[in-house]
């Protein structure tokens, strides 16, 4: 058993080294691509979804002290789709949509470096009472905000890996 358990370790050491000698290096690490995420400052709108996204996106990229070489400017849409109608023919369910159309700047420049868009979404169940409805509704707002956050920052990454590779 012992000896099981030496081999075990022997293998994944020896795969380690092997990833480190291909180049191979992991994109969350404390010295790795996103850490060069959090060199962004990040700007949206006025509404409580963007200020979600903003906080998810601060969160995902590390961008919380906002003084960066880059600026991320975000634009949000979002709408609340009826899902399922229940025995009494009321709508029970929803689906809270978030398109973000974002562009990154260079800080002071003109034209975007970079553009793209992401989605998040998120369903809610109706509750009988308004108050539970309400944090129900504001509750999937904030994970399609995260949702979104997560797909923008893994975007920036992969842009970031293809130009580093290049």
């Amino acid at each position: 058993m012992r000896t099981r358990r030496t081999l075990l370790a022997c293998l994944a050491l020896s795969a380690t080294l092997g990833l480190g000698a291909c180049g191979f290096s992991p994109m969350y690490a404390n010295n790795g691509t996103a850490a060069t995420l959090s060199d962004f400052t990040i700007v949206t709108g006025e509404e409580r979804v963007d200020f979600l996204l903003q906080q998810a996106l601060q969160d995902s990229m590390g961008a919380r002290d906002g003084d960066g070489t880059y600026e991320l400017r975000a634009e949000t849409r979002q709408s609340s789709i009826p899902l399922g109608i229940g025995a009494d023919a009321v709508v029970r369910r929803y689906t809270i949509e978030l398109t973000v159309n974002y562009e990154v700047f260079r800080t002071g420049a003109v034209d975007p470096v970079m553009s793209g868009s992401a989605r998040g979404s998120a369903s809610y169940d109706l509750s009988n009472s308004p108050y539970a409805a309400l944090v129900s509704e504001q509750d999937a707002e904030e994970r399609a905000a995260r949702m979104a956050a997560d797909r923008i920052t893994a975007q920036l990454l992969r842009a970031i890996n293809s130009m580093e590779g290049a």
